[in-house]
C-alpha cells in the first residue's frame, strides 16, 4: 500500500467492513487523520486466555512456549498462537470478553517428520502461513501455507485451515511477514550455528515466496559481504570473527575445550555471521527491512530484484555524561540507581522493529532488547570481572589482551569485580593483531529502550535514554530489572518433567527452586520454590536492564501510539509518536501483577499470571479490533497467555471509532461519517 494521503483514508474507512481490515505490517500517519480526541492515558484488560501447549484444552501448563507467536484474523476473528510443542492453537474472539477454544481447528505437526520446532505463524487475507525449522536445525526449513480458517453461520460448518503448499526456505526461519496485499511473504531465516564435533554454521539469508505459485526468491548477503574488514568497517558487530578465532586457536588455551577454533576457522564466512531476526515491508513493499539482532544491524533488500542492497549498523547508545541520557543501573542493590559511567556504551541490538511512514518520510522503529551469540560452549558475552582483572591488567583468560592505560582504568572504575556483561567480539576488541588483540572499550548488550531512525538516512531521529528504567521503577519498583522465564517453572510442573526437557535445563529449574541456592523460601503460597518476579529486583541490572522485546504501532484516538514491552520483566510502554522527533511517554503498565508476590508456578496456578515473555505484539486498530476500541494483544511466550487490552483516555473513554455498530456475538456492521469523510478529503485537497 503506498503512503495514504487524508483523501485515501477516508476513503478506506468509507468502504471498509467492519469485519477488519487486514492489518499491514507498517503504518501511515499524517495531521489530517488526526481525531481531535484525548490520548490514550491507560488501557484495560478485556480478557486473558490461557492457550494449551497442544490441541488438548486441558494441556495447560507454565513454561512449555504455548503462545511463542500470536497472529490475528480481524476479518473471522480468530487468534492464531503457534506453540513450541509443535501446533498451532486457534481462538475465538467472536465473543472478546471470554474467547474459547477451536480445538478442531487446531494444527498438528508433532507426527510430520522432517519438522523441527515451530517460529512463526502470519494471517494475511485468505492465508495462513506457519513458519518452520528442519528436523535438523542447520538443514532449510519450511514454510507451510494454508487456507485461513473460516467462520460459519453454525459451529458445524465451520472451516479447518486447509493446507495449500510447503515452500522450502532457508536454515531456521525464525520470522515470517507477508506484504500488504497477501501476495508474497519475506522470511528471516536466522540459521543459528550448532556445535557437535564441530561448528555448522550456515549463513543467515532472506526468502521471499510467491503465494499463488510458491516459487521462492533466495536472498542472498554475499553481495553486501566481502570481508570481515568490512563490515566492522560499517560498526557492524561480529561475535567472533575470524581473527579472534585465530586468538583463540593459536594464541590462547583458555578456550580449547569449548570450541574446535581450527575447523571453525577453516570453515569460516564472513556471511555466516549474520544472523536475520526479524523482517518486515517497506510502506510501498519495494523494499525489505531485515533485523540482524546479533550483529546490531540493518540489510535492506529490493524486493523486486531480490537483491540485498545495503547493511548499517545501529549506533552504539553512549552511557557517559554526554550520551544524552539520565545514567544506567549496573549495581544489584535492590534500589534504582541511575549513573553515568564515563567510556561505556551498549549495543542496541533490537530484537524487533516496526515501520511506520509519516508524511511520506518512512521510519524504523526498534525495540532495543539485547542478545549474544554462542558457539557450542563458547560465549561472545563475558563477566567483566572475567575479562579485566584489576586497573592494569587482564584476567588470566585474556592476558594477552592490550589496552590504553586510561581505557582500562576508565572500564575498571566502571565495572571493576562485578559480574558486568560485555562482548569480546569486534565492537569491544581489535582482534587484527591476533597474538596481541586490543581492548577497545567495555561494549554491553542492549539499548535498555527504544530508537527511531530514519529508514532513508539511516540517522537517528529519537532515543528513548533513560526512560525505560525510570519509568518502570517510579511505576513498579517491585519489577525493576528483575526476572521471570521459563526457569522459574516448578518442579512439579510439566516442563521440569517433560522427557524433552534438556538436563541444562532441569538443572536451571532446580537452582532456581532451591532457596539455599536462586530461590525464595515463599514462592507466594509460604513454600519454598522459585522466586516472585517482586523479589529479583536488579537481577538483570549487570545484564540488560529493562530490555525491551517485540514492538508494534498503529493508530488509536486519532493519536499514532508506538508500544513496546520488556522481556524478563513484563512492562509495557506507551508512547505517542505521531510527533516522530519528539514522542511522548503516554504510561507504562505490567503485564501481570500477580508477579509481585507470586512465582510463575503459584500465579498460573490460580489463573492470576499475566504475559510473561511478551514476544509477540498485535495492534488492533478501531475498525480491526473484536469490540470496535482501539487496543493490543501480547501473547506470553512461557506464560502461554493472550490479553486483550483496550484504550482508555485519562475520563476512561475507549478510542472507539465514531462509526462502529456493536452487534453483539454476531458480529459487526461499520458505516463511516460521510460528512466527517468529506471534511477530511476536503482538507486534503486544501
Amino acid at each position: 500500500m503506498a503512503n495514504l494521503s487524508s483523501a485515501a483514508l477516508a476513503l478506506l474507512f468509507i468502504t471498509a467492513p467492519c469485519a477488519g481490515i487486514q492489518p499491514v505490517s507498517y503504518r501511515t500517519f499524517d495531521g489530517f487523520a488526526s481525531d481531535a480526541h484525548a490520548a490514550p492515558m491507560s488501557m484495560t484488560l478485556v480478557s486473558r486466555f490461557y492457550v494449551p501447549y497442544n490441541l488438548n484444552a486441558a494441556s495447560l501448563a507454565f513454561g512449555m512456549g504455548a503462545a511463542e507467536q500470536i497472529s490475528y484474523d480481524p476479518i473471522e476473528k480468530y487468534v492464531y498462537a503457534v506453540s513450541e510443542q509443535g501446533v498451532v492453537n486457534v481462538v475465538d474472539y467472536n465473543n472478546p470478553a471470554d474467547p474459547v477454544l477451536e480445538p478442531t481447528l487446531g494444527i498438528d505437526l508433532t507426527s510430520v517428520d522432517e519438522v523441527g520446532g515451530l517460529t512463526d505463524v502470519e494471517v494475511c487475507g485468505q492465508w495462513l502461513f506457519v513458519s518452520m525449522a528442519a528436523a535438523t536445525k542447520t538443514d532449510p526449513g519450511f514454510v507451510r501455507i494454508y487456507k485461513k480458517a473460516l467462520r460459519a453461520k453454525s459451529d458445524s460448518n465451520k472451516s479447518a485451515p486447509v493446507l495449500a503448499k510447503s515452500v522450502t526456505v532457508g536454515p531456521l526461519p525464525d520470522m515470517i511477514k507477508p506484504n500488504h496485499e497477501c501476495t508474497k511473504v519475506a522470511v528471516a531465516n536466522e540459521a543459528g550455528g550448532v556445535y557437535s564435533q564441530e561448528l555448522l554454521d550456515p549463513p543467515g539469508s532472506v526468502s521471499i515466496i510467491h503465494i499463488e505459485t510458491g516459487a521462492v526468491t533466495p536472498v542472498s548477503f554475499e553481495s553486501i559481504v566481502t570481508s570481515d574488514d568490512e563490515l566492522m568497517s560499517k560498526g557492524v558487530h561480529l561475535p567472533l570473527p575470524l581473527k579472534a578465532m585465530e586468538y583463540f586457536d593459536l594464541h590462547s588455551n583458555q578456550f580449547k575445550d569449548k570450541l574446535d577454533f581450527a575447523s571453525a576457522r577453516a570453515n569460516y564466512k564472513p556471511v555466516s555471521q549474520l544472523e536475520p531476526e526479524y523482517v518486515l515491508w517497506g510502506p510501498d513493499d519495494a523494499k525489505i527491512y531485515v533485523n540482524l539482532q546479533e550483529n546490531s544491524a540493518l540489510v535492506e533488500i529490493d524486493a523486486n530484484t531480490g537483491v540485498a542492497s545495503s547493511i548499517s549498523a545501529y549506533p552504539l547508545k553512549d552511557w557517559s555524561a554526554s550520551g544524552a541520557t539520565e545514567g544506567i543501573d549496573t549495581v544489584n542493590d535492590d534500589q534504582c540507581l541511575l549513573e553515568h559511567k564515563p567510556g561505556f556504551a551498549s549495543m542496541r541490538m533490537p530484537d524487533s522493529i516496526a515501520v511506520v511512514s509519516i508524511d511520506g518520510k518512512t521510519y524504523i522503529l526498534t525495540a532495543d532488547e539485547g542478545d549474544d551469540k554462542e558457539y557450542g560452549k563458547f560465549e561472545s558475552k563475558q563477566k567483566f570481572k572475567d575479562v579485566i582483572d584489576s586497573s592494569t591488567s587482564f584476567g588470566s583468560d585474556f592476558e594477552e589482551f592490550t589496552a590504553n592505560a586510561s581505557t582500562l582504568s576508565e572500564a575498571y572504575s566502571n565495572f571493576g569485580g562485578t559480574k558486568m556483561r560485555i562482548t569480546i567480539g569486534s565492537t569491544a576488541v581489535n582482534y587484527t593483531n591476533p597474538e596481541k588483540p586490543v581492548f577497545k572499550k567495555a561494549v554491553g548488550f542492549g539499548g535498555r529502550g527504544i530508537s527511531i531512525f530514519n529508514a532513508d538516512t539511516k540517522e537517528e531521529v529519537w532515543n528513548s535514554g533513560s526512560a525505560f528504567e525510570k519509568s518502570q521503577c517510579a511505576a513498579y519498583p517491585w519489577a525493576h530489572n528483575g526476572v521471570q522465564d521459563e526457569e522459574f517453572a516448578s518442579l512439579t510442573g510439566v516442563l521440569y518433567n517433560s522427557a524433552s526437557t534438556s538436563a541444562k535445563t532441569k538443572e536451571a529449574i532446580e537452582e532456581i527452586n532451591d532457596p539455599d541456592q536462586d530461590g525464595c523460601s515463599d514462592g507466594g503460597n509460604g513454600k519454598p520454590g522459585a522466586c516472585p518476579l517482586g523479589k529479583t529486583v536488579d537481577a538483570r541490572s549487570l545484564k540488560d536492564g529493562a530490555g525491551p522485546e517485540s514492538i508494534v504501532a498503529g493508530v488509536a484516538c486519532g493519536r499514532l501510539l508506538a508500544v513496546t514491552a520488556t522481556e524478563k520483566q513484563g512492562t509495557a510502554f506507551v508512547y505517542d509518536i505521531s510527533t516522530i522527533s519528539s514522542p511522548k511517554l503516554l504510561f507504562v503498565h505490567h503485564l501481570s501483577p500477580a508477579s509481585e508476590t507470586k512465582n510463575p508456578g503459584v500465579a498460573y496456578g490460580d489463573r492470576t499470571l499475566g504475559d510473561i515473555d511478551p514476544e509477540s505484539a498485535v495492534f488492533l486498530e478501531s475498525h480491526n479490533s473484536p469490540t470496535g476500541n482501539a487496543g493490543i494483544m501480547f501473547g506470553g511466550a512461557w506464560s502461554g497467555t493472550v490479553s486483550f487490552y483496550e484504550f482508555e483516555d485519562a475520563s476512561g473513554n475507549k478510542c472507539r471509532h465514531r462509526s462502529y455498530v456493536d452487534q453483539g456475538t454476531s458480529g459487526s456492521v461499520c458505516f463511516f461519517d460521510i460528512m466527517s469523510a468529506l471534511v477530511i478529503m476536503l482538507a486534503a485537497v486544501i
